[in-house]
């Protein structure tokens, strides 16, 4: 027999009088349903029962976990130029803030995992599927960026160089399927835009989000 309770409606009740309390309105209040917020954080909420669930890479594949705080409200370029203020100016990336615009989600902390193919024999598709697999959400370019910001030395602890890291949330540039990504080579770091099947070498990272809520101090 299942254990699920279905919420009461006294539960829901308290969640309303916390979000007034807070001075949360109704236009943030929609805004995180809209956006996912609350459901990431019952996502979060579920399955709590002191067990860990494994996340395994592909086989000949390798995984690693960066911890980084995101603000998916901060402005296009100001989180374009918080990663690396040396991107140019003409670069595309710049060009596409509308196709991911801001919201209003606060500093969140999130556990990205990062999946690699040493032997540079993985896609896009094959990681897409994978981490559907394992129960890991795409990413978007802000929660890259972040890594960037956050992990200036990443490349040197991963032991690669160049090497970058890629948001797995594609967009449509020029009439092509695209997606951004961070990259490092020595001391230069940059963002840039470049299409999906051009992924999956030895130097790649695709960046999943695992399903965790919880504010940033």
């Amino acid at each position: 027999m299942s254990k699920y309770k279905p919420v009461t409606v006294s539960q829901a009740e308290c969640v309303r009088k916390i979000s007034n309390e807070k001075m949360v309105g109704r236009a943030p209040f929609q805004r995180a349903l809209d956006n996912g917020t609350f459901a990431r954080l019952l996502d979060s909420l579920k399955g709590k029962t002191g067990k860990i669930i494994a996340i395994t890479p592909p086989p000949g594949a390798r995984i690693r976990t960066v911890h980084v705080c995101v603000r998916q409200g901060r402005p296009w370029q100001d989180a374009v130029d918080a990663a690396s203020s040396n991107t140019p100016s003409d670069y595309s990336v710049r060009k596409i803030g509308d196709l991911y615009p801001p919201t209003e989600t606060g500093e969140v902390k999130e556990d990205i995992i990062l999946l690699n193919y040493p032997k540079g024999d993985g896609d896009w598709n094959e990681a897409l599927v994978w981490a559907k697999i394992q129960g890991l959400e795409t990413t978007v370019p802000r929660e890259v960026f972040a890594i960037g910001e956050q992990h200036p030395l990443l490349h040197k602890r991963l032991g690669l160089n160049p090497m970058c890291v890629v948001a797995t949330a594609e967009c449509s540039f020029g009439g092509n399927r695209q997606t951004c990504y961070f990259w490092w080579n020595g001391s230069d770091r940059k963002v840039s835009l470049r299409w999906i099947d051009n992924f999956g070498n030895s130097n790649d990272w695709f960046a999943f989000r695992k399903q965790h809520f919880d504010l940033c101090p």
